[in-house]
């Protein structure tokens, strides 16, 4: 028997089918929104063992008032995992911030055709709640707020910062909502540190890069080129791509996507979870920490492959707090360890690299 029924946005993505699989593994039916019929069925090829309880609703664009009217029917549950990923240097406005926040308003307005859903579980960001204008040793805690407005935001020349902008304004659009509507379904917010499906030069930009999601990326991956931004990041330390140095990363700390998940599914699950905003925060790193443990497990890449660590800096982090207690506490989450995580994401890519290879 089903634990209920729950509609998982932007199944596809790489948290979302972590998500959507965690839900499935813990007894609950998924409905997936996909934004065609053959990304659904493409989806639960992947996952056969899941067939009976799982199926797909296309929402080709979020953004369209009364998307998610035919999605929402029937659910108990929802994880509004979907977010607008792909940009360039193009219009901030229609390409990340209205899309984010759109999507949000057209979510959760559409809850009010099915009463019967009972949690709505919203996936932020850490880039919602950092303000970067805090001291370095500042420690951020759930009731930080990244402070750019959407004039700001819209104004910006760098796409990281709207994307940043963008994922606090999408939050806001959910908070305001229940505190405007008074919905009979509570909500709560998981915030890791971000994903992003592709940027576009990011690796190419005089900044430092923000990577931190890791995990076995179990979507359908048809070229390792195509990668989310974190864990591309992780695999061109192991591909070579980096073996002349591994670009800095902006804030030194990253969040395990299955630890993501099971606190979408806690959230649904726990009383202590309504209406409170949770991060998802595992480790502090640096970039050498990973080489170094990559090269541990896979001492064949040392040669042509990884490159060169410095002992010293292994030990040397950025000074960078976040309190996680209250997710610790309330969904009793214990952190997946840093070298699980990284083994397991790059043991998961090589075996895709060999598998795109044949």
């Amino acid at each position: 028997m089903s634990k209920g029924n729950v509609l998982v946005t932007g199944v596809t993505g790489f948290i979302a089918t972590q998500v959507a699989l965690t839900f499935l593994d813990e007894g609950y039916s998924v409905r997936g929104s996909v934004r065609s019929a053959d990304k659904g069925a493409e989806w639960i090829a992947l996952f056969p063992q899941h067939k009976a309880k799982f199926e797909y609703v296309v929402v080709a664009d979020m953004t369209l008032a009364g998307a998610f009217n035919d999605a929402v029917k029937g659910v108990d549950y929802i994880a509004h995992v979907a977010s607008p990923a792909f940009w360039g240097q193009g219009d901030n406005e229609k390409d990340i911030l209205l899309p984010a926040i759109n999507g949000t308003k057209n979510l959760v307005e559409a809850t009010k055709i099915e009463p019967k859903i009972k949690r709505v579980v919203f996936t932020s960001s850490l880039a919602a709640v950092i303000n970067p204008a805090l001291p370095a040793d500042t420690l951020h805690t759930p009731d930080e707020w990244n402070p750019m407005t959407y004039e700001e935001a819209k104004n910006q020349t760098t796409p990281m910062f709207v994307y940043r902008a963008s994922k606090a304004l999408a939050e806001k659009t959910f908070w305001e909502y229940i505190e405007k509507e008074k919905p009979t379904w509570a909500g709560s917010v998981i915030a890791p540190w971000y994903v992003k499906q592709f940027f576009v030069g990011a690796l190419d930009m005089d900044l430092p890069m923000d990577s931190g999601c890791f995990g076995p990326p179990l979507q359908k991956i048809t070229s390792l080129a195509g990668l989310n931004v974190s864990v591309k990041y992780l695999w061109n330390m192991a591909d070579g791509t980096f073996k002349n140095g591994v670009p800095a990363i902006g804030f030194p700390v990253c969040s395990d996507v299955r630890d993501v998940a099971l606190a979408h599914v806690r959230a649904v699950e726990r009383d202590a979870a309504k209406n409170q905003r949770y991060l998802v925060i595992a480790n502090h790193y640096n970039p050498d920490m990973a080489v170094e443990v990559i090269g541990r497990a896979h001492p064949e890449l040392k040669d042509n492959r990884l490159p060169p660590v410095d002992p010293v800096k292994i030990k040397q982090l950025i000074p960078f707090n976040v309190d996680t207690s209250k997710t610790q506490k309330d969904l009793g989450i214990v952190y997946t360890p840093f070298e699980k995580t990284i083994v397991d994401t790059v043991d998961y890519l090589l075996e895709v690299e060999k598998q795109l290879a044949k």
